[in-house]
């Protein structure tokens, strides 16, 4: 991507700046070597850049400089520093408004003010860096003090040649340096594309064609996953789109599909992306921060996009990087399929039919088109990952031995817990688990334990079980659980013998979690 940034040369008398775009990729070492050519500068002196805001948060002044200026500042004592041979202008700029100061000649201190303004697409057969505009000539070489006089006259007229001048020595001095960009180079940056896409996507208004029903799918030309596509807008509340993402997605779209209103737990297991429309002071201020880095403009009422995250367990995000990568293939595969759809395309209904469009890809001409399929669903994406005895030898010997069995019955479950923590600010919230077993003739809760996560959830149920035997010293003679935990708990249950039943509802621990939530603040 190409990077825009205006840096203004400060107190100096007269407004005096550049405006330069430049590959994202570059090093501050030759970002620097354009400033010098950029301003007119000679490099007699020492530089270096000082970081005051990165990814819209104060950077405290961090040092990106030389090596030589590094070892200077460690004989001082000073705080570590960056080599501006390694360190990239896209790392330390990502939202606008983000800034550097470039500080030239530590005598005269020429103070550079670069101010990040947004990301482009490059153009075809456009040279980079590039000077777009310009105001002003810089001072000469050691002139601080005739500046600060008053005696030195920086105004030019004509910035449109001043600006042409620069890109003419750019070409002279730095060559080796230059780049032109085919339709091809952008780069491994998606965001501009999905940004492009939820643009046209919008304009189309395919709610008004496509409706809850008409859900197909994408295959993943890099994983191999299946990507169940939604198109949100039929009913007039949320515009958008819905992707669903693998097995884990697909049974969180059909718990939503035939469930008349999901509760907490049926949501927070959503492995999906989502693209919704909003009014542009509904947006939070990274959606706004994220749409401003990039040319491309968006009008009107819910007409702002807002990307999100949905993993289970985790509170609601911001996307990635690699899931703006699906939502750009679900938005591609979504407007063809829209065309299609209006030319006359049939989607089979897949709660009715069992059939499914599916776009599979296949590579042609050194790139990559996706066919029509349609499939019969598969009943092992409505199934639960495969499950394994879990617990240690050590463990399941100890239970092995002669244990009271106990006239109670008990509720057993493990669920999310509707408080999402953070530990970190701008670090992703997540919601803790809460292992709970009650008896329940008397709706005690005899064993309770707060979990930050479960990346093995038939690990963690199983030895929690086992816990709950332990604190009780025996076995009830009737443990109720929900079909989740029944699936995850079932080689344990072969391996004791244990007497469960499965319910749909668990009335005691449902009650319990109520009352709990209830006396809970909102994140």
């Amino acid at each position: 991507m190409i990077y825009e940034f205006k840096i203004t040369l400060k107190h100096v008398g007269v407004p005096v700046w550049r405006k330069i775009q430049i590959d994202g990729n570059t090093t501050f070492y030759d970002f620097h070597r354009v400033l010098q050519v950029a301003f007119d500068w000679d490099n007699y002196h020492l530089h270096s850049f000082f970081a005051q805001k990165t990814n819209g948060e104060r950077a405290g002044g961090q040092e990106i400089t030389g090596e030589y200026h590094d070892d200077f500042g460690d004989v001082l004592g000073g705080n570590p520093s960056y080599n501006e041979k390694h360190e990239v202008i896209s790392d330390w700029f990502s939202i606008p408004k983000d800034m550097v100061t470039y500080v030239y000649d530590f005598g005269d201190d020429w103070n550079h003010e670069i101010v990040f303004a947004r990301k482009l697409q490059p153009e075809k057969d456009v040279v980079y860096p590039r000077c777009t505009g310009a105001k002003n000539i810089a001072p000469e070489e050691d002139t601080r003090g005739e500046v600060l006089m008053g005696e030195v006259d920086l105004a030019l007229p004509d910035g449109k040649q001043l600006a042409k001048d620069v890109n003419e020595e750019l070409r002279f001095q730095l060559n080796e340096l230059l780049m032109s960009y085919d339709q091809t180079s952008a780069g491994d940056d998606k965001w501009y594309d999905v940004l492009s896409k939820a643009k046209e996507f919008q304009k189309l208004k395919p709610w008004d064609t496509l409706f809850d029903e008409h859900i197909f799918a994408v295959m993943d030309p890099v994983t191999q996953e299946r990507l169940y596509c939604s198109v949100l807008g039929g009913a007039g509340e949320v515009f958008g789109l819905a992707v669903y993402i693998g097995d884990t997605g697909y049974r969180s779209l059909m718990n939503t599909l035939t469930t008349e209103e999901p509760d907490f737990q049926s949501v927070i297991n959503q492995r999906s992306i989502l693209l919704s429309y909003e009014d542009r002071e509904d947006l939070e201020k990274e959606d706004y921060a994220l749409i401003k880095s990039y040319d491309i403009p968006f009008r009107g009422r819910k007409s702002w996009p807002s990307f999100r995250s949905n993993k289970p367990g985790l509170y609601p995000w911001f996307m990635d990087d690699d899931e703006a990568r699906l939502m750009l293939l679900g938005l591609e595969r979504s407007i063809e399929v829209y065309h299609e759809v209006m030319n006359g395309l049939e989607l089979p209904d897949m709660l009715f039919d069992e059939e499914m469009l599916v776009k599979v890809p296949r590579e042609q001409n050194s790139g990559v088109v996706f066919d029509n399929q349609i499939v019969e669903l598969e009943d092992r994406e409505q199934e639960l990952p495969n499950v394994t005895l879990a617990v240690s030898e050590l463990d399941l010997k100890r239970m092995q031995k002669p244990k009271e069995t106990l006239p109670a019955t008990i509720e057993f479950s493990l669920e999310y817990m509707e408080m999402p923590v953070q530990n970190e600010e701008n670090e992703r919230p997540f919601f803790p688990l809460l292992v709970l077993a009650v008896e329940q003739t008397q709706g005690l809760a005899i064993y309770h334990n707060m979990l930050t996560a479960a990346s093995n959830p038939a690990s963690l149920i199983q030895s929690e079980l086992l816990k709950v035997f332990e604190s009780m010293n025996g076995i009830p003679g009737n443990i109720m659980v929900n079909h989740k935990t029944a699936h995850f708990l079932a080689p344990l249950i072969d391996k004791l013998n244990l007497n469960v039943e499965v319910e749909e509802d668990l009335p005691v621990i449902r009650q319990v979690m109520d009352m709990m939530h209830d006396d809970m603040l909102p994140f």
